[in-house]
């Protein structure tokens, strides 16, 4: 039960992620603060660069996504997951 429920959890944080542009941009916005509130911590202003840190587990998904060689391990989890 707990291997199906953390499974169901990564799919769920795998299909957000994959459309978290689409999702923000339909948002109204105090759905656009509530999905930044999930997935961003520490927001600050460097000039006219907006810097932040990503929550847990956003800031693995975001590292692996960011690297080619994650790629297909990316693919698999989204498609069989």
């Amino acid at each position: 039960m707990a291997d199906e429920e953390y499974y169901l959890t990564t799919h769920y944080l795998v299909q957000m992620a994959s459309r978290a542009k689409e999702l923000f941009a339909g948002s109204e916005p105090e759905e656009k603060r509530l999905l930044l509130n999930m997935t961003l911590q520490n927001l600050r202003l460097d000039g006219k660069i907006v810097r932040y840190d990503w929550k847990k587990p956003f800031d693995k998904i975001a590292f692996y996504a960011s690297r080619p060689s994650w790629l297909p391990v990316w693919d698999f989890i989204r498609t069989v997951v």
